[in-house]
């Protein structure tokens, strides 16, 4: 253990726990429960003790190069904010970071909590080509994702619209986040895959194709490059993410696609085709005709419940049904009919359904799917 001396910022990060401490609430038990710009921490043991509860709290240095651990009971908390303490035990760590870096893998690249909402890097026309699909779906709502070099370097990028804002984690010249328009003073939020929000100021925000260049080059250099101008500083949401090296990311995750084909991307790409209504009197009336967009999404949703009622299928705690709907809704616009009369289809139905994002697995066979879809397009039909 070391003395800490308890600098401003951090003491004014403590206000802010005790106020919200005192204010009564309930998430006070995560890891990140109380975040701040110079840190973060969280109750670690519920005690009637003297001291009171205690919690565990970690400051990043300003300079970048170190993180303190400090334990501290509720009582000792208050003391802080009173100011009657000027320093405390604690425990340092080094953020080490030299110049040579060690090989650990391929690039990675994470935009989902799912295995397959990744990509292992194996070129850039690959990486280009997933970047460029993850700011196409970012169009109507911000979309975060992470990546990390071969060196274990690691950025998170949130585009939105043309706008990506790009924050360093991990990387030889220490925390960077981009840097665009001063003068904006608005901001957007967006939602990591571990549910967690992060408030993006536009003034982070930088156009796409200089965020993109910035990525093609830290893949390769562990920097942003030339184009993107960047200040020492990172959210405090992202702090923690310092810890998670690519190893420990994959960890609970699966081995990630290596072909982007094998990925989510090309299904979040994919949306439910709205049918155009023809004049009934001078076209001819097709089987087809019957997959609006109401349907489909009715189709989708009883055929869930009638697998889910028999056991075929596992979604596990996901809460995430409305885009389950919405993906199976667009394979049973192109494939169902078909499916219903072709055990083949039908059997290749079933692997694309257990392919879909949020769905655990499935265990319909092509004969069980044949006859959830016939009963299941019948009754929400009818």
């Amino acid at each position: 253990m070391t003395v800490f001396e308890i600098p401003a910022d951090f003491r004014a990060f403590l206000v802010d726990v005790l106020t919200k401490l005192d204010a009564g609430g309930d998430r006070i038990d995560a890891e990140d429960a109380f975040q701040g710009e110079v840190g973060y921490g969280g109750r670690v043991e519920a005690t009637p003790a003297p001291g009171g509860d205690l919690y565990r709290f970690y400051y990043i240095t300003s300079d970048g190069l170190h993180k303190w651990e400090l334990v501290l009971p509720e009582r000792v908390l208050r003391g802080i904010v009173d100011g009657m303490l000027s320093d405390v035990e604690g425990t340092r760590h080094d953020i080490v970071r030299t110049a040579r870096r060690v090989l650990t893998g391929d690039p990675l690249l994470i935009w989902g909590e799912y295995a397959d909402d990744a990509l292992n890097v194996r070129n850039t026309s690959a990486l280009i080509e997933a970047l460029d699909t993850l700011h196409e779906s970012a169009r109507e709502h911000p979309r975060l994702f992470r990546m990390w070099s071969a060196t274990d370097d690691q950025v998170v990028a949130v585009a939105w619209r043309e706008r990506c804002a790009l924050y360093v984690v991990e990387a030889l010249d220490g925390y960077a986040t981009s840097c665009g328009d001063h003068t904006l003073n608005e901001s957007f939020s967006v939602t990591d895959h571990d549910g967690r929000t992060l408030d993006v100021p536009l003034a982070d925000c930088i156009p796409w194709d200089r965020a993109r260049n910035g990525l093609l080059n830290f893949i390769d250099n562990g920097n942003l490059g030339p184009e993107v101008t960047i200040e020492g500083r990172i959210p405090s949401l992202l702090l923690m993410m310092g810890d998670v090296d690519r190893r420990a990311a994959l960890g609970s995750r699966g081995e990630p696609p290596r072909k982007l084909a094998r990925s989510s991307l090309p299904r979040m790409m994919t949306p439910v085709p709205l049918v155009v209504e023809e004049d009934e009197r001078t076209m001819p009336v097709e089987a087809d005709s019957a997959l609006t967009s109401e349907r489909l999404a009715a189709w989708a949703r009883l055929l869930l419940k009638m697998l889910h009622a028999r056991e075929l299928i596992d979604l596990g705690n996901t809460t995430n049904l409305e885009e389950i709907t919405y993906q199976l809704g667009g394979l049973l616009q192109a494939h169902g009919l078909e499916a219903e009369h072709s055990i083949e289809t039908a059997d290749w139905l079933a692997n694309e359904i257990g392919a879909v994002r949020g769905i655990v697995k499935l265990f319909a066979t092509g004969g069980d799917l044949q006859i959830a879809l016939r009963r299941s397009r019948e009754v929400s039909w009818s």
